[in-house]
Formats: C-alpha cells, structure tokens, sequence
C-alpha cells in the first residue's frame, strides 16, 4: 500500500506541467542572438573609422543685449537693481497695511460696543457707598451650646495571658466577654 501512494505521488509530479522552461528556452535564445550580433559589429566597426559629424556654430535666435542699446540708445547707465531700497519701500507699505487693518478692526469693536449699549437698557448704576467707619469695637458673639454627645461604649479587649510554663495538657482560655459593637438605638417615648 506504501508503494501504490508513492507511484501515484510520482505520477503526480510528472503529469504537472512546466510553464516555466519556454520562456526560460527563448530568453536563453534571444540572449544568444544578442551577444552574436554584438560581437559581429563590433568586428566590422573597427576595420573602418567612422565620420565625424561637425556642426557649424550659429547664432543664438533673438536679439543680443548690444543690439537693443544701439537700437534705444546709449544709455551708459547699469542695469542692477536697489534691493534694499525696494525691500525697504515693501517693509513701509505692509507696516501701513497692518496699521489700517489694525485700526478698522478698533473701529469695528467700538461700533460693536456702542450698539450693545445702545441695546441694554438704561439702568442706573448703584451708588458706591464709603465703608462706614466703626467705633464700637466688635462684640464678641457668645459660641453656641452644642448638645454633648452620648459616651460610646469601648469594645473590651482581652489582655494576653501572662507566659505559661509548658504544661502536658493545653490549658484553655475561657473566651472574652464580646461587647456589642454599636448601641443600642434610642427608644422614642410613647405618644399620648
């Protein structure tokens, strides 16, 4: 039984198909005919030199900076820019932008302010009265009588029994006397 599921294992790989060696066939053929026709070139390239190709050197298209002097005039003056004076004039100019920005909103919240008055209705403001002055000294106020609280009782705790000699027979404790933990409630008096 062994045997028969190996054969049948066996078949298996057989029967799958390999997609994989025609390509690898071709590319190995392309790669071939390739390298071939290289080597053939190349042979042929060195028995003769091959032609220089020159080109003739010619004019940049449009008009040159010498050309548009003459044509408007010979201006000897220099064609650089002032960039600290022009960074200046933008520095004032936004400065000023923010200015009015800053002002129109000021004005804006005033406006916004006049009409919330506007709004609420006159009402007249309390009058600031001055402290008074005392003369009297501050009399004391006699501290309130609070009523004392019942006395809880204390949960008795038993002491530990002073150290004993071992003795052959264990010697029993009576058990402490254990104390309620809360007291009892009061009684409310019986109504007429």
């Amino acid at each position: 039984m062994a045997k028969a599921s190996g054969s049948a294992r066996e078949g298996e790989q057989a029967k799958r198909p390999r997609f994989w060696v025609g390509p690898l066939v071709a590319g190995g053929c392309f790669a071939l005919g390739y390298g071939i026709t290289q080597r053939i070139i190349v042979m042929q390239g060195a028995l003769q030199e091959p032609p220089r190709e020159a080109f003739a050197s010619q004019a940049f298209p449009g008009e040159g900076l010498e050309a548009l002097r003459r044509r408007h005039g010979e201006f000897s003056r220099d064609l650089t820019a002032d960039v600290a004076a022009k960074e200046a004039e933008l520095a004032r100019e936004r400065e000023a932008e923010k200015s009015r920005q800053e002002a129109e909103r000021i004005a804006a919240e005033a406006k916004r302010r006049a009409e919330q008055q506007a709004l609420l209705p006159a009402v007249a403001p309390e009058p600031v009265l001055p402290e008074p002055a005392w003369t009297q000294p501050e009399q004391a106020m006699p501290a309130p009588v609070l009523p004392k609280p019942e006395p809880t009782p204390q949960p008795v705790v038993a002491e530990p029994a002073p150290a004993l000699p071992p003795s052959p027979a264990p010697v029993l404790a009576e058990p402490a006397p254990v104390a309620a933990p809360f007291p009892a409630p009061p009684v409310a008096p019986p109504s007429p």
